[in-house]
């Protein structure tokens, strides 16, 4: 898959810049709890990342399906870039209302970059290649998840936060190069050009005719605010009450990422037929995480939950991502995914705002528990039409006419012949 110029670009570019990602949570969660903060202020400082991501994350899905993507990314990437920047340089006594308004500036940038960069691949990677590209960027965005809290972890440790920050920033300007190079095919425009409004609507009812994506959507809806809201302010704080260290939630993330890596080599080599069972059944480890927070008085326990899953939540995205892909018209792919970024996240400001007061009311434990709960309940979604395969009912090909493809014991099956396989999804 490296041997093409353009998706190396793109996947050197976005695994250096996913590090700075997975810097971002640690050095936030430091600069915050280090001041003073509570858990409160940290899930509202998070909270102001996904309601931005909310906000503006179909208005950056309509703009991607209107302009060349990587113009968009490039964009996006030096408004997060700034936003970072800023926050290396800002004042320790800084309020929380300024970091969270700052974290907003973050997140409209991501609402803008993660519709184009879904959209992307398709564009610059064959039809037949795209479980391969989406497998080799899986690696290295979840390789991210290993190297990036670990180096958040020496450097808030050694130098501080603010050097975090800024290393966060410089990744997003590496990005920024390899985008600028890459040699984007021309938007494809189908009939007359139509108001931002009717594409916005192009868009949703694309999903609203694939009921397995919306069903997978508004579950997700509730398991971001219920579930994952509660475990990101939550692990923090767990880890300097229980383990006495809060470098040590680098050690957990990082435990987290490789269990993705694993994910991802294992979706490599198999994709089942019934895909979407394979993919919600790969949330149930999750549940165990969340138990394991919640209870575990052993580090090594709670790192190897994170680690299994690391692993679950990455057979889903595999399966997720793909099948999206080849579901989708191409023209009309950013704006699926910016209502993906949308529906997901919808609610997960509300979490991370009320992950504080109901954790006071009630304890962490009970939140968890609940938390647990929920991604067990995720297995609802395959009643609906579709969802076991992840693909639309009575749809042999996939949106660009090209069969759907199956990958199983390592190799990759398709309708005309046999191609041997690396591949996956991100």
């Amino acid at each position: 898959m490296l041997g093409l110029r353009d998706f190396r670009l793109l996947w050197l570019g976005q695994s250096i810049s996913a590090i700075g990602d997975m810097i971002f949570p640690v050095a936030i969660a430091v600069r915050v709890l280090d001041e003073g903060g509570s858990a409160g202020d940290l899930g509202l400082v998070l909270a102001a990342r996904s309601l931005s991501l909310v906000l503006f994350v179909v208005v950056g899905g309509v703009v991607a399906d209107r302009l060349r993507r990587t113009r968009v990314m490039v964009g996006a990437d030096v408004l997060r870039a700034a936003a970072a920047l800023v926050l290396a340089v800002s004042p320790g006594d800084l309020s929380v209302m300024s970091l969270a308004a700052v974290t907003f500036v973050i997140g409209s940038g991501e609402a803008f970059f993660r519709p184009a960069y879904g959209a992307i691949v398709p564009s610059v990677v064959p039809a037949d290649r795209l479980a391969a590209a989406n497998g080799v960027t899986s690696v290295a965005l979840n390789s991210a998840h290993i190297i990036g809290p670990a180096i958040a972890g020496v450097l808030v440790a050694t130098v501080g936060w603010r050097t975090a920050f800024a290393v966060d920033g410089l990744t997003f300007l590496v990005s920024l190069a390899t985008l600028v190079r890459i040699q984007e095919p021309a938007v494809v425009r189908t009939g007359e050009r139509t108001s931002a409004v009717r594409d916005a609507l192009a868009g949703i009812r694309a999903v609203r005719e694939r009921p397995w994506i919306l069903a997978v959507l508004l579950y997700f809806s509730v398991h971001l605010m219920v579930s994952l809201a509660p475990v990101i302010v939550l692990r923090p704080v767990i880890v300097a009450d229980r383990f006495g260290d809060r470098a040590l939630l680098g050690v957990l993330l990082a435990a987290f990422g490789a269990g993705a890596v694993v994910g991802g080599v294992l979706a490599t080599r198999w994709r089942p037929r019934r895909a979407g069972v394979a993919a919600m059944c790969g949330l149930l480890p999750l549940a165990a995480t969340m138990l394991a927070l919640a209870y575990s008085p052993y580090l090594w326990l709670v790192v190897l939950a994170e680690f299994l899953g690391g692993i679950g939540i990455e057979v889903f995205q595999v399966n997720w991502i793909t099948a999206v892909q080849r579901d989708v018209p191409r023209h009309l792919l950013a704006r699926v995914v910016s209502l993906d970024w949308m529906m997901s996240l919808g609610l997960m400001p509300l979490g991370f705002a009320l992950t504080g007061p109901v954790t006071d009311a009630v304890g962490e434990q009970a939140v968890l528990v609940v938390a647990a709960a929920v991604a067990v309940l995720g297995l609802v979604v395959l009643v609906v039409p579709g969802a076991a395969e992840f693909r639309t009912p009575g749809r042999a090909e996939d949106a660009d006419g090209e069969p759907f493809t199956t990958l199983e014991s390592g190799v990759l099956l398709s309708e005309p012949g046999v191609i041997p396989a690396s591949d996956g999804s991100g």
